[in-house]
């Protein structure tokens, strides 16, 4: 049912953006957008840390949007591009620096397809720095080197304090043991529900741009009040990301009407289908898939003899700065970039894959937790896969059906009365639909891990069908699957991972040295009026001077910040 709710909204918002329909005031609603960076100064080859806060125009998080894109791009040269999903106005992630980028200022960039609605949109812009300790690229014009500290350089210490938290480290203590595990205690003091990051960074006092604080740009936002839509054709990002796809047929073939379907690889119901209109346009409305996927783009009542042109709309509005502040760097850098250039590299080399904590993403929206499951493994392995469906899944059996062959499924309702679905059960092979079944029945059974059988009736896009059965292989990569000319395989980043880093695994010992100068990124963390909350913070083993930064709003839009200064021996 809920996919066919789903599927009318959709249609709602392509007759509103038709011009056939005008949104309601609840939907014509302005945003914007703020991103939180770890810092603002960075060597490339690191990671920038994000959390973001979505707004209506009146300063509260709006639950509009449900991805964020962002931009990162100098004067000169190609950009950096990440979608962030957003649930509640909040959302957070990671990207990753190039470690070729060329020393030099940069503008991040940040929107919501919502704010292209507006006739002259304002996206948040802040300047990050970067170094290049590896090379000696630069961007052309934009850094220039002195022989001294030019005055004023650094960022200034802000001391700010927060009448709706109560935060304390380690007892009050501000010297804390190097490779400990400390406890954070965090407290809302207020009535009110509240939303925030949190940082600890150690103090190099690399020069960074000075930006604008959260608190700062929710006054802006409110200073500017009401913003009305009046150019409404942009679909915003509602349910999820919306991807628009093109498709020719080489032969002239007229695809209108016909059946598209979308599919991610490596999934479990990363599934979608839409109608083809006249201009060779689909649009899919989706629930949002995460990380970089291989995407199946198949139209199956087309002739699967000649060959479909599928081409993915670029989603980013690639919006380079026309100027940016120069970038000063001077000799007394030398030591402190050289600290931060050997803890990328060592990063890079140990540890990029194992000490962020990919957060859990979104609900799976198609198929239930009530399902059965067959481990291959656990039983006598066949060669052939009708007898591997026979001998063991008595909810599916291979039959002919006008001269095809069908993979049916068996199913029963709650008086015991038996039913067989002729031919739409949907086969799914590492998240991609077969609708050959030749295919699976010819499939080599050992190859397979897993399969299983979920017992219902679903509907996808326009389609519904009896019963879904996912064949799952070892590497997830489809081994052996044969396409046809209807069908095309494409490379396609999907949203950034939510991710947050804590250094926890790092207690173990690894026999490398922990030069973490960042040790704790908490991108979205909220506590309920008049609660507690703790975490915990893993010191690095070498001393230095730390600041504990949470930001953050609550619900009722009143910004607030804490920052607390320790040190590590």
């Amino acid at each position: 049912m809920k996919k066919i709710i789903l599927m009318k909204y959709a249609a709602l918002l392509m007759l509103a953006f038709s011009g056939t329909l005008s949104l309601t005031a609840a939907d014509n609603r302005s945003e914007r957008i703020f991103v939180a960076t770890d810092r603002d100064a960075y060597v490339a080859g690191e990671n920038i840390w994000l959390s973001l806060y979505c707004f209506e125009s009146r300063g509260v998080l709006s639950a509009f949007s449900s991805v964020a894109y962002v931009e990162i791009q100098s004067t000169d040269g190609p950009g950096i591009y990440a979608k962030l999903a957003l649930r509640g106005g909040r959302g957070g992630g990671r990207i990753e620096l190039p470690p070729s980028l060329p020393t030099g200022n940069y503008q991040l960039t940040a929107y919501t397809k919502q704010m292209l609605n507006e006739e002259n949109a304002e996206y948040f812009k802040k300047t990050i720095s970067v170094y290049n300790t590896l090379t000696t690229a630069r961007i052309a014009g934009n850094v220039v080197v002195l022989d001294e500290r030019p005055a004023g350089a650094g960022k200034a210490k802000s001391v700010l304090n927060s009448s709706v938290l109560d935060v304390k480290i380690y007892g009050g203590y501000n010297v804390i043991p190097a490779k400990s595990r400390i406890p954070v205690s965090i407290t809302n003091t207020g009535e009110t529900p509240i939303s925030m990051h949190i940082s600890v960074l150690r103090e190099d006092n690399v020069p960074a741009p000075a930006n604008m604080s959260l608190a700062g740009y929710v006054s802006e936002v409110m200073r500017q009040g009401e913003l009305p839509l009046s150019n409404l054709k942009v679909v915003p990002d509602f349910e999820g990301e919306v991807i628009e796809v093109s498709v020719k047929s080489a032969r002239g073939e007229n695809l209108t009407d016909k059946v598209m379907w979308f599919s991610a690889t490596g999934g479990v119901s990363d599934i979608y289908t839409t109608l083809i209109d006249s201009t060779g346009k689909a649009v899919f409305y989706t629930n949002s898939f995460f990380g970089k996927r291989e995407v199946v783009l198949d139209v199956p009542e087309a002739d699967s003899t000649a060959q479909l042109n599928f081409s993915i709309k670029d989603p980013f509005m690639k919006i380079r700065p026309d100027t940016l502040p120069e970038l000063k760097i001077y000799r007394g850098l030398n030591e402190r970039l050289r600290t931060r250039s050997i803890e990328m590299q060592l990063w890079r080399r140990f540890f990029a894959d194992s000490l962020y904590e990919k957060k859990r993403v979104m609900y799976d929206p198609l198929l239930p937790d009530n399902h059965t499951e067959y481990l291959l493994d656990n039983y006598t392995r066949f060669p052939v896969m009708r007898e591997v469906i026979s001998e063991y899944v008595p909810e599916l059996r291979f039959r002919k059906v006008e001269g095809k062959t069908m993979l049916q499924m068996i199913l029963s309702d709650r008086l015991s009365n038996v039913s067989v679905s002729r031919d739409n059960t949907l086969v799914l092979l590492d998240g991609i639909p077969v609708f050959d079944h030749s295919k699976i029945f010819n499939y080599d059974p050992l190859r397979v891990k897993s399969l299983k059988v979920f017992e219902r009736e679903f509907f996808i896009g326009y389609l519904s069908f009896s019963g879904i059965a996912l064949f799952s292989t070892y590497r997830g990569d489809y081994p052996g699957l044969t396409f046809q000319g209807n069908v095309r395989i494409m490379d396609y980043r999907g949203l950034e991972h939510p991710s947050r880093f804590t250094g926890t695994e790092v207690r173990g010992g690894t026999g490398v040295p922990d030069t973490r100068s960042l040790i704790y990124w908490e991108p979205v963390f909220d506590i309920k009026g008049g609660e507690n909350s703790e975490i915990f913070i893993q010191t690095p083993s070498y001393s230095g001077t730390f600041t504990l930064k949470i930001e953050g709003i609550s619900a009722k839009g009143e910004p607030f910040a804490v920052y607390k200064e320790f040190t590590v021996k």
